[in-house]
């Protein structure tokens, strides 16, 4: 059987990552879950998103998966340290907050503010803040609540007024913050980009995708069958499989099956 990397998130917004992994390891092999039937895991409990995630990791482990990336800034602030350990020497995890927060706030200065966009559910974690603190105790962390977002994506208002409304409100609170760089602290939310961009294009905003891919090209547990077939990605979601692609179309090219795995 051959290895797979397992990339999973709520929906269509971990693309985004997988998108940078493809790119980093184009001829590796790769499982991607969209848990579509429970998004947006953002307003989810913690122990709702854990039981979420665990379920997704044991089908990974059936699938011969060794390395999984937490393509969802959510699952990363509040179920990564209990299934990290559930699956400590079965699986090695990647969890995205943990994996970037250092390269998140470098070349910044002391007193600096970074401010970070994400769901409910992170910004109530405090990881992004505990994490990046961890490595610059000195900077300003601004974490923002940016629900409704992850819909905007979903369901592709890009051109809804309220849609842009709520947008520029996030922005604006960043810059009344004094914010020199904003994370983009969820996945769905480098799809945003061009919204972000046509409020203000002077502040600095960071995807953690590519640095992620990096890191685990680096550090995952590989052997050589990963790399055979010249690349392969498999796609499973746990709801309406062709209103996944239809979210995804615009952002990555899905070829053939999805596959609905409730």
């Amino acid at each position: 059987m051959k290895e797979y990397i397992g990339v999973l998130d709520s929906g269509v917004g971990g693309l985004s990552v997988l998108s940078e992994l493809v790119m980093t390891m184009p001829k590796g092999k790769f499982l991607y879950f969209g848990d579509t039937k429970n998004m947006p895991y953002g307003t989810k409990t913690p122990e709702q998103i854990y039981s979420y995630t665990k379920k997704i990791l044991q089908f990974f482990v059936e699938k011969n998966v060794k390395n999984v990336v937490f393509a969802c800034n959510t699952t990363s602030a509040v179920a990564y340290d209990r299934l990290n350990r559930e699956f400590s020497g079965v699986l090695k995890i990647f969890p995205l907050i943990q994996t970037v927060a250092k390269s998140a706030a470098e070349n910044l200065n002391d007193n600096d503010v970074l401010a970070v966009f994400a769901t409910r559910a992170t910004v109530n974690s405090h990881k992004y803040e505990t994490e990046i603190k961890r490595y610059f105790p000195a900077i300003n962390v601004d974490e923002i609540d940016c629900t409704g977002f992850v819909e905007i994506v979903e369901n592709r208002l890009y051109q809804d007024k309220e849609a842009f409304d709520l947008i520029k409100s996030k922005i604006d609170l960043a810059l009344s913050a004094g914010a020199k760089r904003v994370v983009l602290g969820c996945t769905h939310y480098p799809y945003l980009l061009d919204m972000f961009k046509s409020v203000d294009c002077n502040i600095e905003y960071f995807n953690p995708a590519g640095c992620l891919a990096k890191i685990v090209k680096l550090q995952a547990n590989l052997d050589s069958s990963f790399y055979e077939n010249d690349g392969k990605i498999e796609f499973f979601v746990s709801k309406n499989p062709e209103e996944f692609r239809k979210s995804a179309s615009a952002f990555f090219d899905i070829q053939g099956t999805i596959n609905l795995i409730d």
